[in-house]
């Protein structure tokens, strides 16, 4: 008796469940969450082909925060690095970008600490060379 009693209170809460769905809003919630991740794509790949990848001035980054999108592609993290990137002009400019971090460079995203970047010719046109590890004079 006690496997259909709770075959029925699972019937209850199911039920009490559906009363509150709203397929519609669920799907609207759901396009504009796709709208936001392709253009945060759009970005990333952008950035990713931009000429700051191959050609830019290469140097380090200060980290001053980064934070979850609550987004992962291929299990892993988009984050948003908020840096300070020093410009050719000798002052830095701040600088936040979100990018797709693999598990194995995830410890190295620290305030305060470091990361070496391309800076193109804009201070928005930055790439994360996450192969190059100390001061750009090192590589």
């Amino acid at each position: 008796m006690g496997f259909f009693k709770d075959i029925a209170a699972i019937n209850k809460v199911g039920k009490e469940l559906r009363k509150d769905y709203d397929p519609v809003a669920q799907m609207a919630q759901g396009q504009a969450m796709m709208a936001q991740t392709s253009a945060m794509l759009a970005g990333m790949t952008a950035r990713a082909n931009s000429t700051a990848a191959a050609h830019g001035t290469p140097v380090d980054a200060s980290i001053v925060a980064v934070s979850q999108s609550g987004q992962y592609i291929n299990m892993q993290p988009v984050l948003a690095i908020e840096l300070l990137v020093p410009m050719a002009a000798g002052f830095p400019v701040p600088v936040t970008i979100n990018e797709v971090v693999s598990q194995l460079h995830l410890a190295r995203l620290q305030p305060g600490s470091s990361l070496a970047v391309k800076v193109g010719s804009t201070p928005q046109d930055v790439v994360i060379d996450w192969y190059r590890f100390g001061s750009p004079q090192a590589s």
